[in-house]
């Protein structure tokens, strides 16, 4: 179990959560852990759109061409690419 060596022992997580307990009590507990939750999702989307941005910026769209997430929008992509196929000497 060396690879969980950082996470301490079972004892350590037991008077850490007894700590909790007294400091915060039983009826805050939930509401903590619901925040941080809500917390860490923020902080992921963030981290997401994050790098999102470095990839559009590594790896721009052309001027004008706007990615069209509809159905109709990626059924002329598929067209346009299968043109673009036939059009390249094989």
């Amino acid at each position: 179990m060396q690879t969980f060596a950082y996470l301490g022992s079972p004892t350590q997580w037991f008077i850490l959560a007894v700590i909790c307990l007294l400091v915060f009590g039983a009826h805050r507990l939930p509401e903590i852990a619901r925040n941080l939750g809500k917390s860490l999702g923020i902080l992921r989307k963030a981290k997401r759109d994050f790098e999102q941005e470095l990839m559009n910026a590594e790896h721009p769209t052309p001027a004008g061409s706007q990615k069209d997430d509809s159905p109709e929008g990626e059924a002329q992509a598929a067209r346009n690419a299968l043109a673009d196929a036939d059009k390249k000497p094989s």
